[in-house]
């Protein structure tokens, strides 16, 4: 895997769905069927969530379904944000993808409180205060410096492990 760093990377990076739409970011990590789905796109929960967000008039990638499931997939840049986690929610309803539970939500806030924590600790005391269960770095200035990407993919590796960040 080609390490450089790029913007689109650094965007990626920053931007963690899940941490993207406050609303949605707490989405589980399951779907209600029990058959099998694609590891990509391809037929998958991912491209079901992507056709109903293209047809509510997004300009969305479909996510594979291990995004789907973890909350990883972008908005667009342009999109309004309360707009895209509402139908965003929809979406992973109409594609069996279940909501997370208290117990869940709960260990979410925790551990992205202390990634938060970790990325001020660790040279970034200028990160404004994140949403419980949220980690949004859109609109700090300092997420596009490579410095912050290493420290934030640290951080989420020690404090949130099984936390997926966009790779595209």
């Amino acid at each position: 895997m080609n390490s450089t760093i790029t913007p689109r990377s650094v965007r990626a990076a920053a931007v963690l769905a899940l941490v993207l739409v406050a609303p949605f970011a707490l989405t589980a990590c399951s779907d209600a069927s029990s058959a099998p789905t694609s590891t990509g796109a391809a037929g998958g929960l991912g491209a079901q969530w992507g056709d109903c967000m293209r047809d509510a008039g997004f300009s969305v990638e479909d996510p594979t379904d291990a995004e789907l499931r973890s909350g990883t997939y972008q908005a667009p840049a342009d999109a309004d944000a309360d707009a895209f986690g509402e139908r965003a929610a929809a979406c992973s309803e109409q594609a069996g993808v279940e909501r997370a539970d208290a117990s869940q939500k709960q260990e979410w806030e925790r551990q992205y409180a202390q990634v938060a924590d970790c990325i001020r600790e660790n040279g970034f005391d200028d990160l404004p205060e994140q949403p419980a269960g949220v980690l949004d770095f859109q609109g700090y200035p300092r997420a596009a410096e490579p410095e912050f990407e290493e420290v934030s993919a640290k951080c989420l590796a020690e404090f949130a492990p099984d936390t997926q960040t966009l790779d595209r």
